[in-house]
């Protein structure tokens, strides 16, 4: 009978760590999304008298396979010196393995497709399927963000993202702008109109449009927003990954960076669709 030295799970937070320490961090964040799996042999290790063999099979993602491969000297040499030998068994090294994706059917737009179970990409599609605050255009981005990302497509995900966020942010200016027309002089609106909505960039429409929202802090704070620069540079990081991501520049995104990237998109648009519907409604020059 086989009586690990070491759980699975204790292996699996001491590689991580060991990893990590040894400046080997994306292997690291290999190790995180995968199962570890002890798998004891008949074969004799040649160390000690009927000692056998004993490998540590590491199911990684199925994206991520090719790259656990490249590596397995390193995450042999990491598991040869983490697990306990005994009489019984010595550890020769690891093995890489497939992790099973457990899938969940969802139907959306008329369409049906397997998303991985619990994952940031079917929560999201499941908040949007029943939003009725989410514009069409934007949803359909949205969904493109995460069926893309859920097959390992980063870079198109991440384009997707970036359309539907500047499309938000059209929406917030334009709500805004409804504003100043209540609220401000003919000037001052003007002075909006051609400093935001019509600004050359997205990332000098939202500069303009952060300059002004902070002069009305209050009000944003009443729609959710406790801190206006951060979550308006949350936008700007989107765009900038975007950019990235849609042109040429050689840059690898990384999907967990893409995950809570994603993740935070969706805890946050709640508080820009309050804004949207509240700033054409409010009116202090009664």
């Amino acid at each position: 009978m086989f009586i690990p030295t070491i759980n699975e799970e204790s292996m699996k937070i001491t590689l991580v760590s060991l990893l990590e320490i040894e400046g080997q961090t994306e292997l690291a964040n290999v190790v995180k999304m995968s199962k570890i799996v002890y798998s004891p042999q008949w074969e004799f290790s040649g160390i000690v008298s009927n000692q056998r063999k004993l490998y540590v099979e590491i199911k990684v993602p199925v994206n991520l396979k090719k790259f656990a491969l490249e590596n397995i000297q390193i995450l042999s040499n990491c598991c040869r010196d983490i697990y306990e030998n005994d009489e019984n068994y010595a550890c020769s090294g690891a093995r890489i393995g497939t992790r099973v994706i457990v899938a969940e059917e969802i139907e959306y737009e008329n369409k049906v497709i397997l998303l991985e179970k619990d994952s940031v990409y079917i929560n999201f599609i499941k908040y949007l399927s029943g939003n009725n605050r989410v514009d069409r255009l934007q949803k359909n981005y949205l969904y493109e963000a995460c069926t893309t990302g859920n097959q390992g497509n980063i870079l198109a995900a991440s384009v997707m993202l970036g359309c539907a966020a500047e499309i938000l942010l059209i929406k917030l200016c334009e709500a805004f702008h409804i504003y100043y027309q209540k609220n401000h002089t003919e000037k001052e609106t003007e002075n909006f109109s051609s400093k935001v909505l019509k600004a050359k960039t997205a990332y000098i429409r939202l500069d303009e449009f952060t300059k002004r929202a902070e002069v009305h802090s209050d009000l944003f704070k009443s729609f959710g927003f406790e801190n206006l620069k951060l979550n308006f540079n949350f936008l700007d990081i989107i765009r900038q990954t975007r950019n990235d991501a849609g042109h040429p520049t050689g840059k690898k995104l990384n999907e967990d960076d893409f995950k809570t990237m994603l993740g935070n998109y969706q805890l946050s648009l709640g508080r820009y669709l309050t804004a949207i519907e509240k700033l054409p409604l409010t009116n202090i020059n009664p």
